[in-house]
């Protein structure tokens, strides 16, 4: 079973943002409301999505590096790296 970790968070509606951007670094959260509390419940992403989500932002760092006009997407089969708007 993976690490665990809980994290005491308000009721005011940050759950699902906080699952959002803890998900760009390659965790995985639930939100748990309990009659006492709310709690995010954090583990690692499975290997494959913290690798997707690495490769991502390294390749957003260099675009963004040399000011190249491309965006990063994903797809299934990891990522896609295209011009804005296509």
């Amino acid at each position: 079973m993976p690490e665990t970790i809980r994290i005491d968070i308000p009721r005011l509606g940050v759950g699902s943002d906080l699952t959002e951007a803890l998900a760009v670094h390659g965790l995985r959260a639930e939100v748990v409301d309990r009659d006492e509390a709310c709690e995010l419940h954090i583990t690692w992403a499975d290997e494959r999505e913290r690798l997707v989500i690495g490769a991502i932002h390294a390749i957003e760092g260099y675009l963004s590096d040399r000011e190249l006009p491309f965006v990063v997407q994903r797809a299934d089969a990891g990522a896609v790296v295209r011009p804005p708007g296509d």
